[in-house]
């Protein structure tokens, strides 16, 4: 497994994934600086590993909840850190983002980790708002006042920028083209 090479997608703020080709004995900060994600000497990020689903458990009568997905050390190696299993870095400044979806008349609040999936954050709206089967599969987010309906596989954290680590969507219901 020494030499063996993985792919990682590194996720950052306000921009798209990159795909870095890493093995799995380099510590993560060497990968993320060779990369040009952070500095050589920088310390103001916070840095997550894999896709969070966390949110998903949460009792229906939870209000305003928090994941509880911590940065790791970024002094580890890619092994240690398991990421040929998990396969994403989120690296953010947002420790948490604060999201407000709003339907019906409703909003239902999370404090979300940014390695969250638009597709995870559906689910949890959706289950939030008790949208069940075929008629909940309708729906899906878009960001509030605007045209914008992130894809399923967009991560909260590339949507949102520090310090205000803040966003709200709508539930719609999703809009086919006639064609």
């Amino acid at each position: 497994m020494a030499g063996e090479e993985l792919e990682l997608y590194i996720h950052s703020q306000d921009a798209k994934p990159k795909i870095a080709v890493v093995r799995p004995h380099e510590v993560l900060r060497d990968v993320l600086v060779r990369e040009e994600i952070i500095r050589q000497v920088q310390d103001d990020v916070l840095i997550f590993v894999g896709e969070w689903e966390e949110a998903l458990n949460e009792a229906d009568d939870i209000e305003d909840g928090e994941d509880r997905h911590d940065p790791v050390d970024i002094l580890l190696t890619v092994e240690v850190l398991e990421l040929r299993r998990h396969r994403h870095v989120h690296v953010h400044k947002c420790k948490r983002v604060h999201t407000e979806i709003n339907f019906n008349g409703q909003t239902k609040r999370h404090r979300f980790s940014p390695a969250t999936t638009i597709a995870v954050l559906t689910r949890w709206a959706r289950k939030k708002f008790k949208l069940d089967g075929a008629a909940g599969a309708e729906y899906v987010l878009r960001i509030c006042r605007t045209d914008k309906q992130p894809r399923p596989s967009e991560h909260l954290g590339e949507l949102v920028s520090a310090p205000a680590c803040v966003v709200c969507f709508d539930l719609v219901k999703d809009i086919t083209p006639q064609g």
